[in-house]
């Protein structure tokens, strides 16, 4: 009987959508897909995640040899507990022995991320930076963060670094999602632009707040405060670059240029100020999926991680 190719998996699970990716060996995608988050895990996450793998796995023919698999969570040291999910509804159930359940249903290894990890390691593949010493901001939902030091996501001592978005320096007396007060996403985030959107009627889309609200001073106030958590991070770090992304920023007329000129105000002159570069992020609803595969290409197989090839979506 003809051996089966092998692939690797990657997952990227968000609160609205599940994307999913197939790669082959050599880095190239062989398929992905997105369903939404609430069809896929319905019947259960291991069950409608198992099934999501399971049925392209029968479609293509070929055997997996790992899943690398994303939340937006807390994820610890051992890269197979979710410590917390604020922004994902999962009962603690659902999480118990998550990984081992997963890998008895894929008959495969597992390991977990940060879904921000997952999308630092593909950008960082995209612009060749992987020797290089990295920062990245994704202003979204939350404000993700993510650092790249020694060739990989740098997770700490307990597998939760880079949660910039909950240094303290919000407004105290709004309760972040993850039980703090004050944290910086109260002020700046995706969840506190909408609030803020929604406090009362308006006649533009909150698509377009950048082009119709710049200079609201919410927003101006949500723009400051990013960039000052950044130039924290940039003097903290010393990084040879800043990727910069996320849905707010993907938004309209987001004042990309704007944000980087009030970073570089905060910088230590001259250096970190004169070295450092600002890259944006690469735009596509499968970064995270597919930095999870590349995750566990390096992982699960030997070869060298190289840059993902366009990918065949279901």
């Amino acid at each position: 009987m003809q051996k089966q190719p092998d692939v690797v998996a990657g997952v990227d699970m968000g609160a609205t959508h599940i994307r999913f990716c197939l790669q082959r060996e050599d880095g190239t995608v062989l398929h992905c897909e997105k369903q939404r988050t609430a069809d896929v895990i319905a019947p259960g996450v291991v069950q409608g995640v198992a099934a999501l793998i399971n049925d392209q796995l029968r479609r293509f023919q070929v055997r997996c040899r790992g899943l690398v698999m994303g939340f937006p969570a807390l994820v610890g040291k051992d890269k197979r507990t979710i410590i917390s999910t604020p922004n994902l509804p999962l009962q603690a159930s659902a999480l118990c022995g998550l990984a081992d359940r997963l890998e008895a249903a894929l008959s495969c290894p597992v390991e977990f991320s940060r879904d921000v990890n997952l999308q630092l390691s593909f950008d960082v593949v995209q612009q060749h930076l992987q020797q290089q010493q990295v920062l990245a901001a994704y202003l979204g939902t939350g404000m993700g963060f993510a650092i790249w030091l020694n060739g990989a996501p740098w997770t700490g001592a307990h597998g939760v670094a880079g949660e910039l978005g909950h240094i303290p320096q919000g407004e105290m007396s709004l309760r972040c999602g993850c039980g703090n007060a004050g944290c910086l996403e109260t002020v700046c985030s995706g969840i506190a632009l909408k609030q803020w959107y929604e406090q009362r009627p308006r006649d533009y889309a909150m698509g377009d707040i950048f082009t119709a609200a710049r200079d609201e001073p919410f927003v101006q106030h949500l723009l400051a405060h990013a960039a000052r958590a950044i130039a924290t991070s940039v003097n903290l770090f010393d990084p040879d670059a800043v990727i910069l992304g996320g849905g707010v920023m993907d938004m309209p007329d987001f004042p990309r240029d704007a944000l980087i000129a009030q970073i570089k105000q905060h910088l230590r002159r001259p250096l970190p100020y004169d070295a450092v570069r600002f890259i944006a992020a690469s735009s596509s609803s499968f970064n995270g999926a597919q930095g999870a595969a590349a995750l566990a290409r390096r992982q699960f197989m030997s070869s060298p991680s190289v840059a993902p090839a366009p990918a065949v979506h279901g």
